[in-house]
Order: structure tokens, then sequence, then C-alpha cells
């Protein structure tokens, strides 16, 4: 893999990794703007810069030093210290209270080694296996359990109990190659996204990103400092603003709550940080209410026996949320007595052979994918949560019935308040086998064997955008319900016809538009963050360029960019409203100097961009000047 950064690390690490890169940056970023590497996505804090990198087919997240190109690593004497906000070392864990000080300078060297591979200069002593998918099926996810036995518990990499391989991560870790995991089995991650309510994890976009690219599931973890001025309520809130959200995608895993040993005693007072059992129960169901009230489901709970005994009594209130266990060093964990069993285990901290933590679920793979959708997962050692869709019943009003996949599915979103009663039966003979059922607040359900049910919302616009484009004729079928809380108060929904999937779009500022998920522009979109990255598409994909290219534009804020792409060059995309984007278009964009063949991509103090007729666009970001070479 090739890519900018240059090493230095910390004096206690040097014998710890191999030899590092000598490329002074500048050499280092003129080879990566020749190798097959892509920046999918990238954010500005200060002077570090976090990207999520595709090199030579392996997605890594990084974090590299604005200026010289050099890759940032943890300090590991900063263990067990609380960051100032803003900063991105220290912080605690998942696990905090069981981790040595030598863990932290494990994840310091993994990080260096990952950095050094990006950069090209490791040995390839090995390759890693076949690249990520972004959905392997149920066997693969299964295969990925590995189960064997344990010589080492919890120490070996080697080893791991059945159930279905993930790990959690966090600012400790900033590189990693999230390629290597996947291949190495895992398919779950869960991101540290905040801590308290003023530290947040200043890598958390990239890394739940990279972890979403090779397609695992993912979500957020809070590590809750819970204090007398600093409600449950008000730290849930904190942990939605910084990306702790959830929604049905199927890809989403609920929220995480960790409540462990406080990790700074000289600040907080004893392990249970000064609450008596009751005032920590109450605390948790702050946490909890204000998280449910806020994205519809309960959080799911980490925490390890000793903890949960000690500073809530015991307390059986939360057996409706998902048990995330911490056990290291044992064959089987014990749990807290009002769960049966866990859903998540966190075994060891030394887990891969990134030596980092690793955790299994113990389900199914079905299992998994109802724990990311389903808003009412019954956890595998607890109860069912309040409120969930009684069991299934027709109904009648005007003689209709409601029933089978598209009667479960009605109840199970909410049935008749949400929905409506039905406007006729259900109404087979659609295009590849379909049944669509409509009911009275403007909603249908689509079924099909398979996409199953899910409705369409005729009253706003995507499902308006859904009707022009020839209903289940165009897009195809819905694969997802209309799923909001996006970045800017944005929504979409998911179609797929045939092979070809489509969301659909919405926010505020640009309307309803179609990105084709399974085209080259969707890609790139998709691995550069989504709506998060190059924005919300303004145009829909078109074609009829040069060469048969086609194109497709998007905006994030006061940023347009275009992506372009034709067969020769791939997709890459121009920001339009940049120095280096104004000139392209006024050369006559790629009748002029061609399809563009890289992103920008940064070289010393320059930006620059290369296009297929062998014209390169440059610009200072010191004399902010454009000019053009060939």
């Amino acid at each position: 893999m090739k890519a900018p950064p240059r090493l230095t690390l910390p004096a206690a690490l040097t014998a710890a990794v191999l030899a590092i890169t000598t490329l002074t940056p500048v050499a280092a970023l003129e080879e990566a703007a020749t190798s097959s590497s892509t920046t999918l996505s990238e954010e500005r804090q200060g002077n570090l810069v976090s990207k999520v990198v595709e090199s030579d087919g392996e997605v890594v997240s990084t974090l590299v030093d604005g200026t010289t190109g050099e890759a940032v690593l943890p300090d590991p004497e900063r263990a067990g210290t609380q960051p100032a906000p803003g900063d991105p070392h220290g912080g605690a864990v998942m696990g905090q209270w069981a981790k040595s000080d030598q863990h932290f300078e494990q994840l310091a060297a993994s990080s260096a080694r990952t950095a050094e591979e990006l950069s090209g200069t490791a040995d390839d002593d090995a390759g890693t296996g076949a690249g990520a998918g972004s959905d392997a099926g149920d066997a693969a996810e299964e295969a990925g359990a590995g189960v064997a036995s344990a010589s080492s518990l919890g120490a070996a990499a080697s080893w791991a109990p059945s159930g279905i391989k993930g790990t959690d991560v966090s600012n400790w870790q900033p590189s990693l190659n999230w390629t290597s995991l996947w291949n190495q089995g895992s398919r779950f991650a869960y991101v540290k996204s905040s801590e308290g309510d003023s530290i947040r994890n200043s890598l958390f976009t990239q890394q739940y990103a990279g972890a979403g690219a090779v397609g695992m599931y993912r979500g957020g973890y809070h590590f809750a400092i819970p204090t007398r001025d600093s409600s449950g309520a008000k730290q849930a809130d904190y942990f939605l603003a910084n990306g702790g959200g959830w929604s049905a995608d199927g890809r989403t895993l609920p929220g995480l709550l960790d409540i462990e040993n406080n990790p700074y005693p000289s600040l907080y007072g004893n392990a249970c940080y000064g609450f008596s059992p009751s005032e920590m129960v109450g605390w948790i169901r702050d946490f909890s209410d204000r998280y449910k009230s806020r994205t519809g489901r309960l959080p799911a709970i980490y925490t390890n026996y000793y903890w949960w005994r000690d500073c809530t009594g015991n307390s059986s209130a939360f057996n409706d949320h998902p048990m995330h266990i911490a056990a290291y060093e044992t064959a089987a964990p014990i749990v807290p007595s009002a769960w049966s069993t866990y859903d998540f285990w966190q075994y060891t901290d030394a887990g891969f052979t990134e030596q980092i933590d690793a955790n299994v679920y113990r389900g199914s793979s079905a299992q998994l994918r109802d724990l990311a959708r389903n808003a009412y997962y019954k956890p595998l050692g607890g109860r069912t949560p309040s409120g969930a869709p009684a069991a299934p019943t027709e109904v009648a009003p005007a003689g209709y019935v409601v029933k089978g996949a598209i009667g479960n599915q009605y109840r199970a979103l909410g049935g008749s308040s949400v929905f409506g009663t039905p406007t006729g039966n259900e109404r087979g003979g659609l295009l590849h086998g379909g049944v669509l059922q409509g009911f009275s607040k403007k909603h249908t359900f689509y079924w099909t064997p398979s996409t199953g049910a899910w409705p369409v919302n005729f009253n706003g616009a995507i499902g308006r955008k859904f009707a022009a484009n020839r209903w289940e004729n165009g897009y195809g079928y819905p694969t997802t319900r209309e799923v909001g809380g996006l970045v800017n108060g944005g929504a979409y929904q998911v179609f797929r016809k045939g092979s070809a999937v489509t969301k659909v779009l919405w926010s505020p500022a640009t309307g309803a538009v179609p990105v084709r998920e399974t085209s080259g522009i969707g890609r790139l979109w998709k691995r550069a963050g989504h709506e998060r990255g190059y924005g919300y598409p303004v145009t829909s994909e078109r074609g009829g360029l040069l060469y048969g290219g086609a194109y497709q534009v998007f905006r994030n804020g006061s940023k347009v960019y275009r992506i372009v792409w034709s067969s020769a060059s791939g997709a890459h995309a121009v920001q339009e409203n940049g120095a280096i984007g104004r000139e392209w278009i006024a050369a006559g964009s790629e009748r002029g100097y061609g399809y563009p063949t890289t992103n920008e991509y940064r070289y010393g103090s320059e930006i620059r961009q290369r296009f297929s007729k062998n014209f390169t666009v440059h610009y200072s970001t010191t004399t902010k000047r454009t000019w053009v070479t060939r």
C-alpha cells in the first residue's frame, strides 16, 4: 500500500515497531499520487487530518499532521489521563479498568505498523487474503466466528469463543487497517464516540466510515462519567450529538453505554463515582430514557460483573437492554443475574493480528441483523422491551385484511397509528412477482420474495420521487423504510431493481434526488462517507459525456463536487467551486484537460489534481495561485 505518512514515534516505542519510512513527506506524497491510493473521506481538525484511504484494495483509516504529512501516534504515557476538550490524546476506553500500560503501548505500536504499511515501506511477508465485501451473507458471517480451543485464555489473538467476531476502537488507534480486520473475520465494530459531556473522539467519523466501507455493522459507544452535575440525559444528548445515534438501516448497531469503574479516581471518587446503587440506577435510567426518546430504541450496556454488582446493587431494571459483558482470561464470562447470557462478550484486549480489543456476538447472523434493525430486539439473555408490537392479528376495517409479510411489518413499524387503515386488500401481479397494499395515511407497502415488505410514504418528497420515476418499474422495490436523522435534517430510502441499488436522498436544501449506489459514481460517493463526505446529490447521474462518460453533482455545505466517471479513468471528484475545479471547468471540463484521474491531493504546500490528457492543475496554499503543467 502507498500513501504519504512519514512516522515519528515516541522513544518508548522504537523497539516495538519495524524500521520507519525514510521518505520525506514530499517524496511520499508524490509516490502516493502515482499509486492506486484514493482518499475516501477526510476531516481536518486544527492541524490534524483524519482520513479513510483505499489503497490497493485495502481500506485504512489514518491520522496525519496536516503540515508535514507524518502519521500521528498516541502517547502511551497519557494512559489513564482525562483529556481536555479538543485534545486527541488520552481518555478512557472500553475495559479501561482492566487495561495495563502495555496495552496502550501495543495500540501505539500497532498503529505505527499500519501507518508504515500505508506508506509503502513495510515488508510484505504475507497477504491479508481476499478483499472485503459489503455483504458476505450468512455463511461468511458464520465462518468468521472462529471457534477454537484456548491455550492462553483472553491473551492470544489465535483463540476466540464461539460467536461472530467483532472489535471496538477509539482515539488510541489512529491508524487501522479495516480490510485486515474484515479478512480475519470481524463483522462488527463499536467506535468510541464520546466521554462524559465534553470529550469526543476526533477520529470517530473516519473510523466509523472505515468499518462501514468494508461491510461491518457499526455503532458508537459512550464512556459514561456519571457525576451529580452531569446527568444521564445530558450525556445521552452529548453522545447523540457526536455520532451515537441509531437508524433502522440494517447496518447500524444501537448506541452502547459503557458504564464501568471510574477511570479517574482523583477526580470523581470511588469506582462508583461516589453514587449509591439507587443513585446509579437512576442515572442509567435517565440516560436510557433520553436515548430511547430520541432514537426510538434502548441502548446496549457494556459493563463488568463486579462493577454492576457493587455499583447498581445487581439491578434487574435494564435486562431489556442488550448486554455487552467484559471478562478476560476466562472460558465463560459471569454476567449480571438479571441476564441469563450475554449478547456481546469482550473477551480479550489482544485479539486479531493487531493485538486489539476483540468481541464476539453470541447469536446467529440473522439475530445480529435483527439487533441492527429492530427497535424491539429481545436481548439473548433478557426480556423484550416494552411497547413491542403485539402478536400478529388481522385487522379488518371495511372488510379488508392485513396479513402475511406485509401484515407483520405493518404491525412491527407502528400499525394504524403510523400508516392508517387498509384501503384495499393485497394486490399482486406487479413486476417480479411483487405485491402491494395501500393504507389511508398515504403509505403503500410493497413486497417481493427478495426484498421483503417495506412501506413507501407518498406524503413525502421521497415517495413522490419514487412515483414520478414509475414506481417499482423505475427504481425497483423498497428495501428499507424512509429513514430520517441524517446530517442537516436529511432522510433517505433504498430501492432495488435486480442488481441495481438506488438510494433516494432528501434534504431541505437539495430536495429528493437519487444516487445509484452500484454505479462507479455511487460507489465512490459511498466510500467517501455518503452525505457526510461529498454531501447530498443535487442532480441525478447523467451520461452522454465524451467517450461514454457520466457525472453527478453533490453539495456539502458551501462545497460543490462533481463526481465524473469514464471507463478508462474510473470515478473521481472535482470540487467545482474550488480553485482547481474552476480552472478545469474554464478549460472545457473533460473536453479540455480530460477526465480526473486522481482526487485532489497535497504535495508540500500545493494542492494538485491530475487529468487524463496529461494535465496537472496546481494550487498553492501559500500564494493562492493556480497554474497548469503538462
